[in-house]
């Protein structure tokens, strides 16, 4: 985001600092919410450091194909969830989806254009690729598993997380591939294959949903814990302080917790870490250039020769 503040303080053309400043979220369930209002905060925050560019020439946009955001927290949670970013100038489309991406325009199902030079697509994710050629049931391209993570029908196979669909007991559900299930199919998993190892009865997986939450940006979060829903500060409070107990080593955790602090009283500082992957591009970049001087010299010296002839 910060190349693309830097790549729009170039350029004079008012349409192309547009679109290299709007943003496009494809989703508007946990992850889109959370991306979303995680831009927002972050670009129309360091766009000050841009004195020739207006601020009114950022768009941050959520697509969502339901009625509503957060569709697993209800539509309580999820109408104030729109609503505060609407707040923030956060552009919310519902009811379509995106159709296609061409790296420059966002086109919907509805036929509507956005011009833009980033799409983030968080609107479901599906299973590993490698379990898509196994001749086994599945679900949802997800493999079938009895309630003791064993993969239906193919003996000595197990399967858990993302790539497994797990029954809920008793019932013609489904558990969510979330982490807090995941983590515990791997658990069950293990000790079930020690079983079979061992000859010792298997484990069946049972486990309720504890909670979720969704930071919405700004200080704001909404939450659902035990089946109580709340929002605003609170929530993102609470929000903040589970993950930080899941961060592994007392070190790390008050590292953390001292960043988070200040951070309440101070604005926060606005770099760009240059991975290898930016090096590789400006390389690319570098040999491109290089390559049209070489042809445009080339291209001058023989027209030079043809005049003398």
């Amino acid at each position: 985001m910060v190349a693309l503040l830097e790549e729009a303080n170039l350029h004079s053309d008012a349409a192309e600092r547009r679109r290299l400043l709007t943003f496009v979220t494809a989703g508007g369930g946990f992850a889109g919410a959370e991306t979303t209002g995680a831009i927002n905060d972050f670009v129309r925050e360091a766009v000050r450091y841009y004195p020739d560019l207006n601020p009114e020439l950022i768009r941050v946009v959520v697509i969502h194909p339901g009625k509503f955001l957060l569709p697993e927290l209800g539509e309580e949670l999820g109408n104030y969830a729109e609503r505060k970013l609407r707040e923030r100038k956060v552009d919310v489309i519902k009811g379509v989806r995106v159709a296609s991406y061409d790296g420059s325009l966002v086109t919907l199902t509805d036929g509507t254009s956005i011009p833009a030079a980033t799409l983030v697509w968080t609107a479901g994710v599906k299973p590993s690729p490698v379990i898509a050629t196994l001749p086994c049931q599945k679900e949802h391209g997800r493999l079938v598993v009895s309630e003791y993570l064993a993969v239906t029908g193919v003996p000595g196979l197990w399967a858990a997380g993302d790539c497994a669909a797990v029954p809920v007991l008793n019932t013609e559900k489904f558990h969510p591939p979330t982490a807090q299930h995941g983590l515990r199919e791997g658990l069950v998993v293990a000790k079930n294959i020690a079983a079979v190892v061992l000859d010792r009865p298997l484990k069946s997986f049972t486990f309720t949903t504890l909670g979720q939450l969704a930071s919405i940006g700004r200080r704001t979060g909404v939450a659902m814990v035990f089946g109580v829903k709340f929002s605003g500060f609170f929530a993102w409070c609470f929000w903040r302080t589970v993950y930080l107990m899941k961060l592994p080593r007392l070190q790390k955790k008050l590292r953390v917790m001292v960043g988070w602090t200040l951070d309440l009283f101070f604005s926060r500082d606005i770099e760009q870490m240059i991975t290898l992957r930016d090096v590789e591009a400006l390389s690319d970049l570098a040999g491109r250039i290089r390559a049209r001087a070489k042809q445009s010299a080339l291209d001058t010296s023989t027209q030079t020769a043809i005049t003398r002839l």
